[in-house]
Parts: structure tokens; sequence; C-alpha cells
């Protein structure tokens, strides 16, 4: 877990461009950044990618690895993080969010409403079962009874990874660390021409059920077909895209 100060270096991710500078620029969103690096190792080792210290400290050792997933990604490859790299990692940045403020711009408690709230309800629905099941339905990005249960359940299984998190419903800065950190899928929608760890991680389930054979991070064709036929057989609109209802389907299809 990020140890720093959530006050003192905590950036909402997708908040600020980041660049090569001395002293170096440091915070939870450069740490996000280097956790999902190394899962991308994992996920496709077919890529051959290093492994990055996750020290929250921005080097040139991780704009390198940014550049080889965005060469295998097929999209821009900037010497600096920018708008176009945290949708890679299934984030919003701020100038395409709701009154141009990214996810984790502010905290988040009973009665809030907004597209923060849809994300954050969209990201533990597509978890698991269990997460599904206590929201009882789709994103809607209204915090209310049940999404405080949702976030409760969430920090209490997240004791494990970080002990001094407290149980209670509300989303403040450790909280929001650990959502990024726990969850890719849920941050945007997804449609023909996306592509990012979020789209790779949602081949990779879609794999594992028997759908597909794609595991590229590409959202093409290929991949509007088989969501299609996915959503065919789950009884969904059949849309091709992968919406709230969708992500809310894949949770109760996940164990718990």
């Amino acid at each position: 877990m990020f140890t720093d100060k959530p006050g003192q270096y905590f950036f909402p991710l997708g908040s600020r461009e980041l660049r090569l500078t001395y002293p170096p620029q440091r915070g939870s969103d450069v740490w996000v950044i280097q956790r999902w690096l190394n899962r991308a190792a994992l996920m496709q080792p077919a890529w051959g990618l290093n492994t990055v210290s996750e020290s929250g400290l921005l080097n040139s050792q991780t704009l390198i690895r940014l550049r080889q997933i965005s060469r295998q990604l097929a999209t821009w490859q900037p010497w600096e993080i920018v708008d176009h790299t945290y949708t890679i990692f299934g984030q919003r940045p701020a100038n395409q969010s709701a009154g141009g403020k990214a996810f984790g711009a502010r905290c988040l408690i009973l009665g809030d409403e907004g597209e923060d709230v849809w994300v954050l309800q969209n990201r533990l629905v597509a978890a698991n079962r269990r997460m599904a099941i206590i929201l009882g339905r789709p994103a809607d990005g209204a915090y209310d009874s049940r999404t405080a249960r949702l976030v409760r359940t969430f920090q209490r299984n997240s004791l494990a990874w970080y002990a001094g998190l407290k149980v209670t419903g509300q989303v403040f800065a450790d909280t929001l660390l650990l959502v990024w950190d726990r969850t890719i899928l849920g941050g945007r929608e997804l449609s023909a021409g996306a592509r990012g760890l979020d789209v790779l991680a949602l081949q990779e389930l879609l794999w594992g059920m028997g759908y597909g054979q794609q595991r590229d991070g590409n959202y093409n064709q290929n991949m509007v077909d088989t969501v299609a036929r996915w959503q065919r057989d789950k009884g969904l609109a059949v849309t091709g895209s992968f919406l709230a209802d969708d992500y809310w389907r894949l949770g109760l299809e996940r164990g718990y």
C-alpha cells in the first residue's frame, strides 16, 4: 500500500500531467500506474515487460514500460503521462469527466450523486458476485444506503491489504487508493475503438467463460461480436458495448 500521507502526496488518478523532473514528481497516482504496469506483465507475459519499482516516484523506467505497453496496444507512445495515458488504466482523465474532475477528486458519502459515484459503484459491482448482490442493481450514480453497505464490504475485505483502513462506508483517500489498486474494470464504458488494460482484463474474463480468444487490450470488431454474443446469452440488451448493466451482470457471473 502507498505509505506516504494521503494529504501530502495523494493525487487522483488522471488529475494531472506527469513528466520527468528534478526532483522527481511523486504521488499516489504514480504508484497506481506502477502497480498496474507490473500487473500487465503478469496478465500478458508475451509482451515481455519487466517489473518497475512501486515507489510512487516517476522515473524513466516507468515511462519506458508505459511506452512498451502503448506499443502493444497500438496507441500513442508519449514520453510523459497525459490524458491518453490514464485511459490505458481504465480511468477517464479530468478533462473527459463530468465537471472537469477525475474520479477521486472528492470524497464520497451518503447522499452524494454524480459520475464519480457511478464509477465507484461500477468498479465494485464488477469485482465479484457478492458485491453485485449487495448493490442489487447496475450503477446509477446515487450514493444510497446500499452503496454505503457496498463500500463497507469492500473496506472490510481490504483489511488484509491495508490494516489501517477504517470501515466507515464512506470514501476518502485511503479507500480511493484501494479502489484503483484492486479494480481495473468499470472506470468507463467500453465500446469499439477502446484500448487499455481494462479491455485486456475484460477479454481475460470473457475468455475464461468460453467467449472469444482475443486478449490484446483492443476493443475491435471481434471484441464487439464477442460481447454481443455474451450479452445475447445472458439476456441483456445486445449492443456490443460494455455498459453499466453489463458490468453488474459480469459481477454476478464471478465468484465470491
